[in-house]
């Protein structure tokens, strides 16, 4: 864990801490040290639980603040994404347990994730700017392969790798193929865009999206006609409605 997620849990730790710490010396004086073990572990778990409703409560609020203002709050959204981030896995592991499709709930995550984009959205110079898709999204009977130099792209109209090559010379955005998260994270380090726009099903995008934390990444999830990583397709209308956002600032 790094950046914010690590100060976010380093907070929540010392706050927890701190808290019990209190609340257990009040205990102990008022019993005045005639408390059993058992007493103080059960009481310990019942802080933590009041903790964990108080930090809930405390998301709610600022998620209903969030939605509701006109007005961005960076503090905010970054509390909600972190914890959105820090319970994810939990979420992953109840929805497997009810047996519930863990498509549905990483599109909810990419669905959080971008409103919060949407709600502190800025403006951006075209060079910090990172297209970012995955390779299959290219003709898979090309013999020209783009992972490495998109430019490499015959614009022959048979995938829409000939649209992202568009709007590069059009908008003058960095954009880049990646065949996995390997090089998607070269392709981050090399670039060091300010912002992304990722391309990728929803396994792809949720993992994405929690490790490259420190920048904002916008996702858009790929369709799928001819099944998961063949000939996929990309909804270049909203792809182009993002640049126009992140080049006006809004």
């Amino acid at each position: 864990m790094k950046g914010k997620k690590r100060v976010f849990l380093g907070i929540l730790a010392v706050t927890f801490l701190v808290f019990t710490l209190i609340v257990l010396g009040i205990l102990y004086v008022i019993n005045r040290g005639r408390i059993e073990l058992y007493k103080y572990l059960l009481m310990t778990l019942m802080i933590f639980v009041l903790f964990l409703m108080a930090l809930i409560v405390a998301v709610i609020g600022a998620t209903f603040y969030v939605v509701v203002s006109k007005k961005s709050n960076k503090f905010l959204s970054s509390f909600i994404a972190n914890f959105l981030d820090l319970f994810y896995p939990l979420v992953v592991f109840v929805a497997r347990v009810l047996d519930l499709k863990i498509e549905k709930v990483e599109q909810s995550y990419i669905e959080i994730k971008n409103f919060l984009f949407n709600k502190n959205i800025k403006r951006y110079a075209p060079q910090d700017i990172l297209i970012l898709a995955p390779h299959c999204i290219q003709y898979s009977g090309c013999k020209f392969k783009v992972t490495y130099d998109i430019d490499n792209c015959r614009r022959c109209g048979k995938c829409q790798i000939n649209d992202l090559v568009n709007f590069k010379e059009k908008y003058g955005v960095n954009v880049a193929v990646a065949t996995g998260g390997t090089l998607a994270r070269k392709v981050v380090k090399d670039t060091k865009p300010k912002v992304i726009i990722a391309i990728a099903c929803e396994r792809d995008l949720t993992s994405g999206m929690q490790d490259v934390k420190q920048i904002p990444v916008y996702g858009i999830i790929n369709e799928r006609p001819n099944g998961p990583c063949f000939n996929t397709r990309v909804d270049v209308q909203k792809i182009e409605e993002t640049i126009k956002k992140l080049l006006n600032g809004g």
